[in-house]
């Protein structure tokens, strides 16, 4: 299941960069050794996004479990597992918080199996033994976070920093595409 969510952020960011211009903020370099394009949206246009690639991707995946991502007051992915011979419905609650460095920690609030509640830290701990993660995945089961090091995630040469993530009303995500260097020779 943490899988899922991690597929989930992964796949946003990825098309955040495969985004039309329709969602592209400002272009503004930062620096001379870094460049950046910002891309801001809101609710609507996020869960756009993350339904189109997330239903790109799991056609891709024939028969496998099918699981959604949607923000609302809260980030929230969910779906149905097979367990034990029967589909079980599954929802995963999360508050996602920028951190300083432009990376991404989400905190799980809530978790359950059908209508029973799962305890969070279980789950995190159970997940983290058991599959291999990206490294730019970090799983504390005792805090109930998932971190996300986007910055160093790098996809295509490119690298990613959150600059805003705001779930209030309408929201408001914004996000770095950080270029990469060009060569000297390329002037």
């Amino acid at each position: 299941m943490i899988g899922l969510i991690v597929l989930s952020v992964a796949g946003l960011l990825i098309a955040i960069r495969l985004s039309g211009s329709e969602s592209v903020s400002s272009s503004r370099p930062t620096s001379s050794a870094d460049q950046s394009v910002s891309i801001s949206m809101n609710k609507a246009q996020l869960n756009n996004l993350s339904s189109y690639y997330l239903n790109k991707v799991q056609t891709q995946n024939n028969g496998q479990a099918k699981y959604h991502f949607e923000v609302a007051d809260q980030g929230v992915v969910y779906g149905s597992i097979k367990l034990l011979g029967s589909n079980v419905d599954y929802a995963m609650f999360f508050s996602p918080k920028v951190l300083a460095n432009g990376n991404v920690e989400l905190h799980a609030t809530k978790m359950s199996l059908g209508r029973f509640p799962v305890p969070i830290s279980f789950v995190l701990f159970n997940v983290k033994h058991a599959y291999k993660l990206p490294k730019w995945v970090k799983l504390d089961p005792q805090k109930k976070t998932i971190s996300l090091d986007i910055v160093h995630m790098n996809q295509h040469g490119l690298n990613y920093r959150a600059r805003q993530i705001n779930l209030n009303g309408k929201g408001k995500f914004v996000f770095d595409i950080i270029l990469p260097k060009e060569s000297q020779g390329d002037s």
